[in-house]
């Protein structure tokens, strides 16, 4: 479902902020071999919040909102911190490199909202998209342990539940899909 015009209207200029904020404060450049080499959390959390709080001026003032903007702003830090920790794995797939655990998880996180954005399918009652997302932790736990398995299970089950307005049997489904590859 849509948000409608107002909530295009938020995203623009929200996005036009953050490019204005990273033109006039440039930000910090590490020289890392992976992940994030340009530092612009400060900036989104910036441009988020200012856009936020500008768009409560005009409105009739209620702490909720104000609470909801701070909440929208911490969730989307903390989504671009997995993204762009996590875009590494992908990026480099076929390398002999070992990623930590937060990288791998970060990347299943990705490919399952990905899927859950691009296959709404059903084939006789059958999600394709969920499918495709319990083979995603089916194939963490293979390659990386119960443990792993377990702990992407239950945050894909997370995410896709707060993303379909889903079941919260969802999650469990997701964490018991996990393999042990010890007992087969």
């Amino acid at each position: 479902m849509g948000q409608g015009i107002g909530e295009l209207l938020t995203y623009i200029l929200t996005s036009l902020v953050f490019i204005t904020f990273s033109l006039i404060y440039r930000p910090k450049y590490e020289n890392t071999v992976r992940n994030e080499k340009r530092k612009l959390g400060s900036h989104l959390i910036a441009s988020i919040m200012l856009v936020q709080i500008f768009g409560l001026m005009f409105k009739t003032f209620y702490v909720y909102d104000l609470l909801t903007s701070i909440l929208f702003a911490i969730i989307t830090y903390i989504f671009y911190k997995i993204f762009t920790n996590s875009i590494t794995v992908i990026k480099d797939y076929g390398a002999k490199t070992a990623f930590t655990i937060e990288e791998v998880l970060g990347a299943s996180l990705i490919l399952a909202i990905a899927i859950s954005a691009l296959f709404n399918f059903t084939i006789w009652g059958v999600s394709i998209k969920n499918i495709l997302c319990i083979l995603i932790v089916l194939v963490l736990g293979w390659k990386n342990g119960v443990l792993i398995g377990t702990t992407g299970g239950v945050t894909i089950g997370v995410v896709l539940g707060i993303i379909d307005k889903g079941d919260p049997m969802l999650i469990a489904v997701f964490a018991l899909s996990r393999n042990d590859s010890r007992n087969t």
